[in-house]
């Protein structure tokens, strides 16, 4: 069982072009209550898995202008943050080898913003890559994406930072010279590719939340301003009955009232669900002709992460083609499985096997976890699958195409 076989050359400019838009538009924070925007640039190298062609690196350079200091309690306003990527002369050819004449499509950043209040982890920050023109003749070439980010509220004054933990690149699009897309993926327009963070480096920027401005226009009730006529401890007031100093008022025990208005905020933050594979490749033992028999094999590794802390479970399935090649067909209902699932320690949901059996073209449950009242966590999916060969099938090698959806 295997893919079906790409031309040589095309991975690179898969890699490296869809990687554009992986972080455009992570945080706002210029405009109001803020510093002065200093230059800030990260460059994070990755590992990613892509349909046909196995894992590539890429490398992705994120720049913006993001002040170094941002005051409490006042919300900022999107900014832009740009991402370029590089694209090599040998990436475009590969890619002209199969017809590709555009790129595009979407790319989630995974970021953490650790503030004086705590981190706010598994923000998913999804963004668009422009369609981008690969050149012909081949040449160098570079992918650019700006997106805009959320407005974010810090409450107590400290040190903040923004880390880029990781990408998935999503709903990715090669088109040939018509506008038509070409298939990576037999039956699909589109191609997912997960990415693993190979840099340590994690850091966007560094900035301080400094306390909000006590002479603020905004703050006309403050109780201890000294100047307010109505303030009840002015000592210059010669008819407050408290002033402890009034001579008419000997008995009095001296001493203040003053008021501080109290507010907090719990934020929403968005995870993300996806799964990652080391490969997308399995070879079935072989049968001898005229014998028939099961030929057997391991799914690759699927690793299902839940990073959306909330409620709702997940479910994974598979169909597959029937297997084809020049001496013939075997139907897809002669491949069956036996899946098996691990819960990784810590996880807040449980993982659940599918049922042993056939997985045809309608297809079947490989693993899922259930609604609950606190679901996430990460997961192993495991499955044997044996192809069951007709005595009739004729000498020659069969391919088919197993399609995983996670939802």
């Amino acid at each position: 069982m295997g893919a079906l076989e790409r031309k040589a050359g095309a991975r690179s400019v898969l890699a490296v072009a869809a990687a554009g838009g992986v972080v455009a538009g992570l945080l706002g924070f210029a405009g109001a209550g803020t510093a002065q925007a200093d230059p800030a640039k990260l460059v994070q190298q990755y590992d990613c898995v892509f349909p046909l062609i196995s894992n590539d690196p890429i490398e992705a350079t994120i720049t913006a202008d993001i002040p170094s200091q941002i005051e409490a309690g006042t919300p900022s306003p999107a900014f832009a943050v740009n991402a370029a990527t590089k694209v090599s002369s040998r990436a475009a050819q590969g890619l002209g080898l199969v017809g590709g004449k555009t790129l595009e499509g979407k790319a989630t950043a995974s970021v953490t913003v650790y503030t004086p209040d705590g981190p706010l982890s598994g923000i998913g920050v999804e963004n668009t890559v422009a369609k981008t023109n690969i050149p012909s003749p081949p040449a160098d070439f570079t992918v650019n994406a700006t997106g805009n980010a959320p407005s974010l509220t810090f409450n107590t004054p400290g040190d903040a930072r923004i880390e880029v933990d990781g990408i998935n690149l999503h709903d990715m699009i090669v088109r040939d010279a018509n506008g038509k897309p070409i298939q990576l993926v037999t039956g699909k327009d589109t191609f997912d590719a997960p990415c693993t963070l190979k840099s340590t480096n994690k850091v966007l920027a560094a900035f301080k939340v400094v306390p909000k401005n006590p002479t603020s226009p905004t703050n006309p009730t403050n109780p201890t301003n000294p100047t307010n006529p109505t303030n009840p401890t002015n000592p210059t007031n010669p008819t407050n009955p408290t002033n402890p100093t009034n001579p008419t008022n000997p008995t009095s025990p001296g001493g203040s009232t003053a008021q501080q208005n109290l507010s907090t905020q719990v934020k929403a933050v968005a995870g993300t669900l996806s799964m990652s594979q080391p490969g997308d490749s399995v070879a079935l033992s072989s049968v001898n002709q005229g014998a028939g028999g099961v030929s057997s094999g391991n799914l690759q590794t699927v690793t299902v992460k839940d990073g959306r802390n909330g409620a709702t479970g997940w479910s994974l399935t598979g169909k597959v083609s029937d297997f084809t090649g020049t001496a013939g067909s075997i139907g897809a209902d002669k491949l069956s499985w036996k899946p098996a699932c691990v819960t990784s320690p810590g996880s807040k949901s449980n993982c659940v096997a599918g049922s042993e059996g056939t997985v045809g073209t309608v297809g079947a449950t490989l693993a899922s976890a259930p609604d609950a009242a606190a679901t996430g966590g990460q997961f192993a999916v495991d499955s044997g699958l044996s192809l069951n060969i007709p005595a009739t099938a004729a000498a020659g090698d069969y391919k088919a195409v197993l399609t995983l959806t996670l939802t």
